[in-house]
């Protein structure tokens, strides 16, 4: 009974227009009359006495189509009510998690590989100076002669003169060292004549270029002996135009050496 109402449903929904078809051109089928006797929704109807031939060839056309209706509407199976779609849960994907790149391996340097130096053979000292018999007494000096070397070359030094006057004019006045005004009247009046600073200058160098030739200039001390307070230097300087080879004497007073005098010189082969 269950099975028969979707049928009967789907037929008297989908096609109503067909049986009112069927019964329109089909009154006397006597399957449609009597559906139509039970069914509340149309009123009796009833055949004429006498029927003729076209009147029962639509009757038989209006039951054949009742039929396709009725087996169409059995035979079609229910339509069944869509379900309801469920949503599928979301799964929230797994944060990632970024990854640190991987630390740089700094590779400390390699120092580099020492190699030994050959070993150096030691500067050999100059050989001692030959001194006299007389400078063989005391302790002897290094070539440099030390504090008494030294005191000789400053005094070859104050004997040095440049080789023209405009040269020894400047380092007279670079070192602050130009007559004075007091010192240039004097000058005029001894040679009877006005001087200026640049003539008593050129003047002071030419007797100097003079009284320097017997002078030691250009000094390279090359040892010597100390005995006590008095030292015997060995150097080689110009001296009167040639380059020779003395002696000389070096005292030391309230402590410093001076060079007390000069000798003994003969020429350099």
């Amino acid at each position: 009974m269950t099975k028969g109402l979707p049928c009967f449903a789907t037929f008297y929904s989908r096609h109503v227009f067909g049986i009112c078809f069927g019964l329109f051109f089909s009154p006397l089928c006597p399957a449609a009359q009597r559906m139509t006797r039970k069914s509340r929704l149309f009123p009796r109807i009833t055949a004429p006495a006498t029927v003729s031939t076209p009147r029962i060839v639509g009757t038989a056309g209006g039951c054949l189509m009742l039929a396709v209706a009725l087996l169409t509407a059995c035979t079609t199976p229910a339509v069944a009510p869509p379900e309801a779609s469920v949503a599928a849960p979301v799964t929230a994907a797994p944060a990632t998690i970024a990854t640190p790149p991987p630390a740089l391996q700094v590779i400390a340097p390699v120092p580099p590989v020492q190699v030994a130096p050959d070993p150096v053979a030691p500067a050999k000292e100059p050989p001692l100076v030959e001194l006299p018999e007389y400078a063989k007494r005391g302790k002897r000096l290094p070539a440099n002669g030390n504090a008494p070397g030294r005191a000789v070359l400053a005094y070859c030094k104050g004997f040095e003169l440049e080789k023209d006057a405009q040269s020894y004019f400047k380092r007279l006045q670079r070192t602050k060292r130009l007559p004075t005004d007091d010192e240039v009247a004097e000058r005029g009046r001894i040679v009877g004549q006005a001087q200026t600073v640049q003539q008593v200058v050129e003047r002071d160098w030419a007797l100097r270029r003079d009284s320097n030739r017997t002078a030691p200039q250009r000094c390279k001390v090359l040892g010597g002996s100390v005995d006590g307070a008095t030292a015997l230097v060995v150097f080689e300087a110009d001296f009167n135009g040639r380059r020779q080879r003395g002696i000389a004497t070096v005292l030391l007073n309230d402590k410093s050496w001076r060079v007390r005098d000069h000798g003994d010189w003969a020429q350099v082969k």
